[in-house]
């Protein structure tokens, strides 16, 4: 089969340089989403990529990045042009995301494909609905969040994001929750947690034994409860952060106070999987909320499963079906809570809790490799085209 995928998502090795150059740094969650997603679609699919950039003024020198084609493997990417002026939002960057895509279309001879989207991106999701409209293709959501729960966002994004998603012909979800959330639940889906990478062999930083954390700095996600937690407990090893976002000072204020605290800022992937590969433990200390726990998917988890260390976490529903035996579950997640269980996991047979972690990487890759759910995604897209082409 064939697809067109609609995304930010950049070739690995010039996002990698993208970010390192930046001068405001992207987010890099979307950017390792789509890049598994690509080798997931790309397992028994001919794919073509139409990679909308993410660009806000003062990210580079830059004001513009030019169009450019380029490839990696089997798969085509075409880069549109992109602008941060408010000019070029409103009346320019629909019609340059359709251009792009008309151009990749190209490259198949007919209109025999289906069009992928990223859905938190407004104008990319309206400029693909138009573009599957007019060749009469069928259109795929790929809902990795309810943008209701996305901090710092507009009304009007939201409701923008919520009338065009009622739009698809079908859905790729990382949650029931979430499906029921945008009132797409009754239209064909597919539904799946997440997506693990290929495995990568790294070395240890010479920074001695460390817990890890890495994601988003934000204190709803549970990352100051986690360092008065660490302050607080009588582990002698260090507490290793990496990841973007508001409470970036706060760490700089901490680790001043406190040697045991040390702050890696962002990383390229590749890195970061080193650092969880040989920490004593990876933690995810996310407060549980229903509507998140519903909704959302703690991709750090998945991440963290895969490493083939210890993973301590508050907790998530599904995840803990899945996972009950294979990570030390934090039952109270407040400052006191996180602080009890690392003193009850300092006291746990290593041993023991490493065979659990290498039994949870076996088990994530069965489930989230880009492999397996490549076949499981494609045969979805290849159900649903069928069957509303008949």
């Amino acid at each position: 089969m064939n697809i067109i995928l609609f995304t930010s998502a950049m070739i690995e090795s010039e996002f990698a340089s993208f970010q390192n150059e930046a001068i405001v740094k992207p987010n890099p969650s979307n950017q390792n989403f789509y890049a598994r997603l690509i080798k997931a679609l790309s397992v028994n699919n001919r794919v073509i990529v139409v990679s909308h950039r993410p660009f806000v003024e003062g990210m580079t020198n830059e004001k513009v990045l030019p169009f450019k084609e380029d490839s990696f493997r089997e798969t085509k990417y075409f880069y549109t042009k992109v602008k941060y002026s408010k000019r070029y939002k409103l009346f320019e960057e629909e019609k340059e995301i359709i251009k792009t895509a008309r151009k990749a279309a190209e490259l198949f001879r007919n209109n025999n494909y289906v069009v992928v989207v990223d859905t938190l991106r407004v104008n990319l999701l309206k400029a693909a609905i138009k573009f599957a409209k007019e060749r009469k293709v069928k259109i795929v959501g790929m809902l990795t969040d309810n943008p209701a729960n996305l901090s710092n966002v507009k009304k009007s994004y939201i409701k923008a994001i919520n009338k065009n998603v009622l739009k698809l012909d079908g859905y790729l979800s990382l949650s029931n929750g979430l499906l029921v959330a945008m009132k797409v639940d009754e239209k064909p889906n597919y539904v799946f947690e997440g997506l693990v990478d290929e495995e990568i062999a790294t070395r240890k930083a010479p920074i001695g034994n460390y817990y890890f954390f890495g994601g988003a700095l934000y204190e709803r996600y549970g990352v100051k409860n986690l360092i008065h937690a660490f302050v607080d407990s009588s582990l002698k090893e260090r507490l290793v952060i990496a990841g973007m976002g508001p409470l970036r000072q706060y760490i700089f204020d901490n680790m001043e106070k406190n040697p045991r605290i040390l702050y890696i800022s962002q990383l390229p992937k590749e890195e970061i999987y080193g650092y969880e590969q040989n920490s004593i433990a990876n933690i995810n200390p996310r407060p549980y909320y229903a509507k998140l726990d519903r909704e959302s998917v703690p991709s750090k988890m998945i991440e963290y499963l895969a490493s083939g260390v210890p993973t301590i976490s508050t907790m998530h529903t599904k995840l803990y079906e899945l996972f009950k035996d294979e990570v030390f579950w934090i039952r109270d997640d407040s400052k006191m809570g996180i602080q009890k269980a690392l003193a009850e996991f300092e006291k746990e047979d290593k041993k023991i809790w490493h065979e659990k972690a290498t039994n949870a990487k076996k088990k994530v890759y069965e489930l989230y490799g880009v492999r397996p759910q490549g076949e499981r995604i494609s045969y979805f897209l290849e159900t649903l085209n069928s069957s509303l082409n008949r």
